[in-house]
Formats: C-alpha cells, structure tokens, sequence
C-alpha cells in the first residue's frame, strides 16, 4: 500500500507539479514577478502554468528518464480485460455462407474457362 502511495504521489509529482514549477520559472523567466500575479490572478492559474511549463517540464523529464530510465516517465499500470462476443450464428448466417460460397465458385469456374480458352487461343496464334 505504501508502494502505491509513493507511485502515486511520484506519478502527480511528474504529471502536474513539475509542469506547474517549470511553468512559474518561465513567466518569471519572461515577465518577472508581475507576470506570475496575473497568472495567479486569472480564471485558472494551475492550468496555465502546466500549460506555460509542459515543454520545459518535458525536457527536464527527458533528462531525469536519461539519468535514471523509468524516473521520468513512470511506468503506469493498467487494468485490462477482455470480453469474448461470439455472436450466435443463425440459419441465415449459414444460408449466406453457402450463397457466397456457391458465388465464388461459379466465379472460379468462369475464370477456369476464360483462361483455357484464352490459353488456346495463344497457342493457336503461336502455331500460326
């Protein structure tokens, strides 16, 4: 339990908090303080940092994951499940198997007879 609780807290730490750091370090970098109190003084200010800090934070995470595979970008697991739906196949399922089945062969025959015949017409034209 202590285990998820660390992943967790390393998963915000990476996902939101750095954004949010690197976010403040660059309207200060651009703007100064000023800058930082309209952005705190506006709708949302936890977005706009993330959003102002996602690339530097994914240049530090990039640097971390280099030093340290798997601590920049942590693994995350996932539930996953699969459900089998096997429709049940009816009568007509069947009755248009055999239908298309039957077309294909009719198809096939045909294709057989162009392609003797147009073979001896080929030889016929060699002989010639």
């Amino acid at each position: 339990m202590a285990k998820d609780q660390l992943r967790d807290f390393h998963l915000f730490a990476i996902e939101s908090a750095l954004p949010f750091g690197m976010g403040i370090i660059s309207n200060a970098k651009t703007g100064g303080l000023k800058k930082i109190i309209d952005v705190f003084k506006s709708k949302d200010p936890f977005s706009e940092f993330q959003v102002d800090g996602k690339t530097s934070a994914k240049t530090v995470r990039d640097k971390i994951d280099q030093l340290i595979p798997g601590l920049g970008y942590p693994v995350v697991s996932v539930d996953v499940s699969v459900e089998e739906n096997y429709p049940e196949y009816g009568a007509n399922d069947q009755d248009s198997l055999v239908s298309t089945l039957n077309r294909i062969d009719s198809e096939l025959d045909q294709l057989r007879h162009y392609l003797n015949n147009d073979s001896k017409n080929i030889d016929d034209e060699y002989d010639e």
